[in-house]
């Protein structure tokens, strides 16, 4: 680009510094994908929030299970039968976990209270 005339009149920079404003709003609006919002964003980081409670829920669960059932036949001597039973205790408690995350209402749901 050239450099801008120092003589140039001010109607003449004024047009200018307009037709550079609209360019600049036309590059910004053409550089926002169209199915991209902030509301999708949040949308997917709640679901992200959810997927990862769910993962450390079941996981918690199986390894406190087996924890606590290492712990127990140690401490009574009674090799793999607490430990095989605790985890079963864990994992069912770990799924019921998920379950209940899974079947709450999120907030965008009809039946929510907050859109009334």
């Amino acid at each position: 680009m050239s450099e801008p005339d120092p003589n140039a009149s001010d109607s003449e920079l004024r047009a200018r510094l307009g037709s550079l404003k609209s360019a600049i709003k036309r590059a910004e609006e053409s550089d926002k994908p169209g199915a991209s919002s902030v509301g999708q964003d949040k949308a997917l980081a709640g679901a992200m929030s959810s997927g990862f409670r769910a993962a450390t829920d079941l996981a918690g669960g199986i390894i406190a299970g087996a924890l606590i059932g290492y712990l127990g036949d140690r401490w009574l001597g009674t090799s793999p039968f607490l430990l095989i039973a605790f985890m079963v205790i864990g994992t069912i408690a770990g799924f019921r976990s998920v379950y209940r995350l899974g079947s709450r209402p999120t907030s965008g749901s009809k039946g929510d209270p907050k859109e009334d």
